[in-house]
């Protein structure tokens, strides 16, 4: 897949993602809205953000639900298994820091369900980018799994207060011989499958309905 056209910028010295409109501007001109319904479904492709020397699976889809409504499938981390059972084969809460945070266990198979991987990923509070745009990320508990790293970043964006666009940015370095291309898919169609999964459960159907915005 050719890839698309992605703009972002350093956050936290892990992944970069440019502020985004305000709620006021949500008048049809929002590229991504536009690029997932032109589509008709979400939409996935592995990329390296600027200043990291390591490749993410990226996806985005368009969801008919309230900023708020995604925001509370994104944080329910005990049903991240749920996202594909024959990959997530367990998530579980194991842990809450003083600050807030969440110490999350989490399985994955991967490479066709050959090998299982697990790590702890620490998530922090959600926070604010701009006015409508709030991003949440896990990172890996330093030595607490089988992997060598594992980021995942949620970036959530509300169009007005009913239409909320999701983008999923995952990496998952294994720590064991694998083909880049391999890992390119399992990260790609690992995005894909969260955010669809978040789609589903946030707006009650699979369909990706069009946005009023655009017309």
């Amino acid at each position: 897949m050719k890839r698309i056209p992605y703009i972002a910028a350093t956050l936290g010295g892990v992944l970069g993602i440019v502020a985004a409109p305000s709620l006021s501007q949500a008048d049809g001109s929002d590229p991504d809205a536009l690029r997932i319904l032109a589509a008709r479904h979400s939409l996935e492709w592995n990329w390296t953000p600027p200043g990291h020397a390591d490749r993410y699976g990226h996806a985005e889809t368009l969801i008919h639900a309230s900023l708020p409504s995604v925001r509370a499938q994104v944080l329910d981390f005990a049903h991240y298994r749920d996202i594909l059972p024959e990959k997530f084969k367990v998530s579980r809460v194991v842990g809450h820091g003083p600050d807030g945070s969440k110490d999350v266990y989490i399985q994955i198979a991967v490479l066709h369900g050959v090998v299982t991987l697990w790590d702890v990923a620490r998530f922090g509070a959600v926070h604010e980018l701009a006015p409508g745009s709030e991003v949440l990320e896990g990172r890996m508990v330093q030595g607490k799994g089988n992997v060598d790293d594992m980021n995942v970043v949620w970036t959530m964006r509300a169009l007005d207060d009913q239409w909320t666009v999701l983008k999923c940015d995952l990496l998952l370095k294994p720590g064991l011989p694998a083909p880049q291309s391999a890992i390119d898919e399992e990260l790609r169609d690992s995005a894909r499958y969260a955010v669809d999964s978040i789609h589903d459960r946030a707006q009650g159907s699979r369909e990706i309905a069009e946005w009023p915005g655009c017309r």
